[in-house]
This record gives structure tokens, C-alpha cells and sequence, in this order.
């Protein structure tokens, strides 16, 4: 899933951080620090992407794969570009990294409350499979761990 109309999916790399952590910042009350991306980009267990249009970066994301299992570690769009279903062009592109790279399942966790994010992962057919209880450190507020099966597709 290279490219799609005018979107094209890259995998990220250190200087990409210019505009990730600020993207990062307006997207979660609990931003990650410059640190921590430095260490998910180097690590042989993450896989991280940036969606751009020409040369403007407006989402990114990205999973671990371990054992067969993508685990979606964190996704952000533009906060200006929401609303344009990019979070889930975003998403579905990671779906097809992992499915690339030989997963046979995806999970994430939502929180409870973000009814359009878990609206867009059923709609790629993610199943809710259970909670876990005051898992957002900001909040306390319950997640919902989510599955989609990629063998079935």
C-alpha cells in the first residue's frame, strides 16, 4: 500500500521527529518524549509509518510484531485533518504493513470513551474482546483491547 491517490505511506526515520513530536503532543494528554520515539524507531520490534501528501507528513503510527501479533502502539492525524477519515486510510495501512511483515492478528487498545476511533477500527473489523480496567494513566479511564484476525481475510 505504497501509495493511493495522493497519499503515500513511508516509514519513518529520526528526522521525521521534527514533526511527530509536536503531532504527538496535540494528539495525547500524555505525549511521548523525543527519547521514547528514539527508542521505538531503533528497536527491530517496531514499525512505524508516516501518511504524506506530496511532501506534507499528516498522520502517523505504528505497531510491534511479535509472534505473529501486530500490537498497534500509537496512531495520530493532524488535528486539523480529522474528521477526513485519515485515521482510517492510517490504520488500514498499518493493517496491510503487518500483513506484510507476517502478522497474523492486530490488537490495540482505545479508551472507552472515544467512540469515533473504536466506530473506525469495527469498521475495519476489529472485535472488542474485553477491557482493561484504568489503564490511562491520565485519566483511569478503561480500555478496550481490540482484535482483528488477518488469517480470515
Amino acid at each position: 500500500m505504497g501509495k493511493t491517490a495522493s497519499i503515500e505511506v513511508r516509514k519513518l526515520a529520526e528526522g521525521d521527529l521534527s514533526w511527530v513530536l509536536p503531532m504527538d503532543e496535540g494528539s495525547f494528554p500524555l505525549a511521548w518524549k523525543k527519547e521514547t520515539f528514539l527508542e521505538e524507531l531503533s528497536g527491530r520490534l517496531a514499525h512505524y509509518y508516516g501518511l504524506f501528501e506530496g511532501s506534507t507528513p499528516f498522520a502517523y503510527g505504528g505497531f510491534w510484531l511479535v509472534a505473529g501479533e501486530a500490537q498497534i502502539m500509537r496512531l495520530a492525524v493532524d488535528p486539523g485533518r480529522r474528521g477526513e477519515k485519515k485515521g482510517l486510510f492510517l490504520v488500514a495501512s498499518l493493517i496491510e504493513k503487518a500483513r506484510e511483515l507476517g502478522a497474523k492478528e492486530v490488537t490495540l487498545e482505545v479508551r472507552e470513551h472515544n467512540l469515533p476511533a473504536r466506530k473506525t477500527y469495527e469498521h475495519l473489523g476489529f472485535l472488542s474482546c474485553g477491557k482493561r480496567p484504568h489503564y490511562y494513566a491520565d485519566s483511569g479511564e478503561d480500555a478496550v483491547f481490540m482484535r482483528l484476525l488477518l488469517t480470515n481475510m
